[in-house]
């Protein structure tokens, strides 16, 4: 992407910043020529040796802390990126950078919605102070995660995917901190599965449902939403949601975005080339208590139908249960309770004929969904 003419004010903002402030995950000086502009991103403060990662323990995870948390540190960080939203020919701004994480050995980079909402372009700026244009390759609504395409020789370790994580188990966010260290969080995981309206990061003063989150006690630095939430082995469990996207009414802690969605969005791109249009579902799992008390069985219980969406060609309708797929209960996303509606989907694959078992009203009915290919 073109940067700003240099004689702009926008131009001269970032030269005037040359040689005092710069982009590095750890901390290093950035000056890259774009197209015959200068793009000259200033948002971390310039040091002349790497700073050594900050470690913040969260309520319950400081007891991992040692050995094994260095060594996992020390394998993820430098597969963190930053990621900065341009907006026109404006001076970039501390507000203007966010985090994400590298997925897969073809350059593609998992953030958040909230890191690219609004831009008119995107970059990124690998750990090694790389600059680098990247594009949209795919994205979901209904859980808030983007997947950037980027293209370098010099791109690090792609980070792996876990299975959903426990309750109570630890979380280590590792995250590329405003104040020019990698910044490391430690805590729990205290609740799976959650469906919630949120700040809609691409309408301001609007809202989204997305669905699939965790919650955790682990802080979020200014700046971190996208980075990655790993496990005690260095696995991706979430993405950082960010404090702007936090759902309503969700009481203390902080949020995570579904890594099981990110996943499949990548490996549906390594597939096909193109990641698939999502489902098209927003569901909540009704618990067997409360399906009692609706006379309903226990299930995902639809909340939204995209038109045109493979939900709506299948026939499913706001109000509807599904009770299984392919013969396989849906069950909630709190643990023990696996698998829920999206991972039995996404499973699947893409291009697969889901038989759908659905409840509606006192009717059980049966529909065929097509999960989506691209």
């Amino acid at each position: 992407m073109a940067g700003a003419d240099p004689s702009s004010p926008a131009g001269a903002a970032r030269s005037a910043a040359r040689g005092m402030l710069a982009v590095a995950a750890v901390a290093a000086a950035v000056g890259v020529a774009v197209g015959g502009g200068v793009a000259f991103l200033a948002y971390r403060q310039l040091s002349s040796t790497p700073t050594a990662p900050v470690v913040n323990p969260g309520g319950g995870g400081g007891s991992s802390q040692g050995t094994s948390l260095s060594s996992v540190v020390a394998a993820v960080a430098p597969s963190v990126v930053q990621v900065i939203r341009e907006h026109g020919s404006a001076a970039p701004s501390a507000a203007s950078v966010s985090d994400g994480f590298v997925a897969s050995s073809t350059g593609l980079v998992v953030t958040s919605e909230a890191s690219v909402a609004g831009a008119s372009g995107v970059e990124v700026v690998l750990a090694g102070g790389e600059l680098l244009p990247a594009t949209i390759a795919s994205s979901d609504p209904h859980t808030g995660i983007v997947l950037l395409q980027v293209s370098s020789d010099a791109l690090p370790p792609a980070l792996g995917f876990s299975s959903t994580p426990a309750l109570g188990s630890t979380a280590i966010a590792i995250s590329a901190s405003l104040g020019g260290s990698v910044s490391v969080d430690v805590g729990t995981v205290s609740e799976l599965g959650i469906t919630a309206s949120v700040s809609d990061p691409t309408a301001p003063g609007g809202s989204a449902t997305w669905d699939g989150m965790m919650r955790t006690d682990v802080p979020e630095p200014p700046g971190s939403s996208g980075a990655p939430l790993v496990n005690s082995t260095g696995q991706v469990v979430g993405i950082l949601a960010g404090t702007r996207t936090v759902p309503a009414n969700s009481g203390s802690g902080y949020f995570a975005l579904d890594a099981f969605e990110a996943d499949y969005l990548a490996s549906a791109i390594g597939t096909n080339g193109a990641g698939p249009p999502p489902v098209g579902l927003v569901t909540q799992y009704l618990t067997p208590a409360t399906a009692a008390a609706l006379q309903l069985p226990a299930g995902a219980e639809i909340l939204a139908v995209d038109p045109g969406s493979a939900a709506a060609e299948a026939g499913l309708r706001v109000g509807d249960v599904v009770v299984q797929v392919d013969g396989s209960a849906v069950q909630g996303t709190g643990a023990p309770k696996y698998p829920d509606l999206a991972d039995l989907l996404t499973a699947l694959g893409p291009g697969a004929q889901a038989a759908l078992s659905v409840q509606e009203g006192g009717q059980r009915r049966s529909d065929t969904l097509t999960v989506p290919v691209g």
